[in-house]
């Protein structure tokens, strides 16, 4: 019993360390993404391309890997290679400025293989989180993760911006990448130092699998016979069912799509912001470093908050309140002069924003069956990205199309509507329909 304490201890402190580290890499690159871009010349396409462009890679790149490194044993390797390669797609910002050919494309596109590199290491760090961390201690465990992570952040976007603007254009933007790449090697360290029961116990497993592995023929043989019944009973109506299996039911099926609809409505306003901060206000690297600070000031003070409410009430009902309240934060923005207004509404964005992602990582990981959680959040992934890609697009068409104000009173209300979906599916009586459907 020591021992699995003592286990556990360490894998909390180096999930810790590793998110600390993480927080640091990122908050010296992406919070300056926009200024960059607009520096680069992006029109309003360019940036709804940031966006959608990352999304579309994702969708393509993120069930197949997950389902690819899920066939290995040892995934711990595979996954801090990953994180490398990932990091490094955003130290080859440092060449940009020498990209004369056409630099906002480039942008677009190292931006996306991050993005899109960087959600399968998310899929694969939830799926052993939900291994190596019991239910009891996730809450409190990840609500500390998550201060600290605002903590760094914040520090650092702070740093950041100030040195960036500081410095001659494009040096201070080479040292930001070359700072955040040399935190990423420090996180794929921690990350390299996490302990999986699972591959721990890999050597017996082998073992015991090669004194039971058939012929080659006997392989074979099965192989076609299985290809030719599935060949003669292909459905697509069982196929689509096959695929939501993974879920276990239809309770991840329902918070997959209400998810999907609220992560259209959500990232429907970000590329609006990106134009508003840079374009309209014209915000220094200083300004937008301070809006990543008061953002993560609000996710501090909200983290306990939210996680406390989650022992309480159960991460569903977060879900519900967190995203009810993300969604009147546009009808906040119709109303943004200057910068000021805008530290304002992203404090609150940071206070609401942290509730609901920590809620619905740990609601998934509750729905999601424990056997087959990784292919299950895959899907659910792939499902959100799928809003992703045309989330944007449709945002930056609805501004062009009704102006800043009616864009963002639409995104606001559509966003509600979602957050009641996450409600209803929580009903006692939608639970008994459901479950009474699957028993027929």
């Amino acid at each position: 019993m020591k021992s699995v304490n003592r286990v556990l201890r360490q894998n909390i402190k180096h999930n810790l360390y590793n998110g600390i580290a993480w927080s640091i890499g990122f908050n010296f690159v992406t919070p300056f993404i926009p200024i960059l871009a607009a520096k680069l010349g992006a029109t309003n396409n360019d940036y709804a391309l940031l966006s959608s462009v990352p999304a579309i890679l994702t969708i393509l790149l993120t069930f197949p890997a997950s389902m690819l490194i899920g066939k290995f044993r040892q995934q711990k390797r595979i996954i801090s290679g990953v994180i490398l390669l990932s990091r490094f797609f955003y130290f080859l910002l440092f060449f940009l400025p020498y990209w004369h050919a056409s630099p906002i494309v480039a942008l677009i596109a190292l931006v996306s293989a991050y993005s899109a590199t960087n959600t399968v290491i998310a899929v694969s760090y939830q799926s052993m989180m939900g291994e190596i961390i019991p239910s009891s201690y996730r809450n409190k465990v990840f609500a500390q993760r998550n201060l600290w992570i605002g903590i760094t952040g914040m520090v650092t976007a702070l740093v950041a911006g100030y040195g960036i603007d500081h410095l001659t254009y494009p040096y201070g933007y080479q040292a930001a990448v070359v700072l955040g790449f040399l935190a990423s090697i420090v996180e794929t360290w921690f990350f390299s130092k996490l302990r999986i029961p699972s591959e721990e116990e890999v050597g017996q497993a082998q073992a015991h699998e090669q004194l039971k592995q058939p012929s080659a023929a006997e392989t074979a043989e099965a192989a076609v016979d299985s290809g030719q019944r599935q060949s003669r009973s292909f459905n697509p109506a069982q196929a689509f069912r096959k695929i939501f299996a993974v879920g276990g039911g239809w309770p991840f099926i329902l918070f997959c799509g209400c998810a999907t609809l609220y992560t259209f409505a959500w990232m429907a306003a970000w590329p609006i912001y990106s134009k508003l901060k840079a374009d309209v206000l014209h915000a220094t690297n200083t300004q937008m470093s301070i809006d990543t600070v008061v953002g993560s000031i609000g996710s501090l003070l909200a983290f306990g908050l939210w996680a406390r409410l989650a022992d309480r009430r159960g991460n569903g009902f977060t879900v519900f309140a967190s995203s009810l309240a993300l969604g009147l934060t546009p009808f906040f923005w119709t109303h943004a002069p200057s910068m000021n207004y805008v530290y304002v509404y992203d404090f609150i964005g940071g206070f609401v924003t942290s509730g609901f992602q920590q809620s619905i990582f740990n609601r998934l990981l509750e729905i999601a069956p424990e056997e087959t959680r990784r292919p299950a959040i895959s899907l659910y992934t792939t499902l959100s990205q799928i809003s992703a890609v045309f989330a944007p697009l449709v945002g930056m068409q609805l501004y062009s199309w009704i102006a800043y104000v009616p864009s963002m009173t639409t995104i606001g209300s559509i966003r509600i509507v979602a957050a009641v979906c996450f409600l209803l599916i929580l009903l006692p009586k939608r639970e008994t329909r459901v479950t009474r459907s699957l028993n027929q």
